[in-house]
């Protein structure tokens, strides 16, 4: 498993930063993607100063990877089966289409920490004694959109 970013990583329309002046810039994600796009990027979106607040950035994203989870094949185990139409129901609903639920299920995308979070507080609220099961989980960067 690689662990160092690469510009191919990077979503095409996330915006990078690359203001080397920022008190951020390295820790930042947005700014160690932009050190990485080709000197032959001739547009690209990119983070503007009016996101820094004096020492702060609203679009700072932590350069780290974090915990992915993939597949949810086996999340309804231990459901009760009156809950699980219910339960299958409410996470359509979070992720918010069959198309992208039955995705996210295969293991097509990768679920990211704010819908694990959101996933697990469905759990919470249909089988409080019960946690989300995923599939298994890797280390990616995570590019959340703002």
């Amino acid at each position: 498993m690689k662990n160092k970013l690469s510009y191919n990583d990077v979503p095409r329309a996330w915006a990078l930063c690359l203001q080397d002046d920022c008190p951020l810039c390295e820790t930042c994600l947005r700014h160690a993607a932009g050190r990485l796009m080709p000197a032959a990027t001739t547009h690209h979106a990119v983070v503007l100063p009016a996101a820094r607040q004096g020492d702060d950035c609203r679009l700072y994203v932590k350069n780290e990877r974090v915990t992915m989870a993939r597949g949810m094949k086996g999340i309804f185990a231990g459901v009760p089966s009156e809950e699980v139409p219910r339960l299958r129901k409410s996470l359509i609903g979070c992720i918010g289409s069959k198309s992208h639920y039955y995705r996210y299920r295969n293991g097509e995308y990768l679920i990211d920490p704010k819908l694990q979070a959101r996933i697990a507080d469905i759990f919470h609220r249909i089988c409080p004694d019960l946690q989300p099961r995923y599939d298994n989980t890797t280390e990616a960067y995570y590019f959340p959109e703002p």
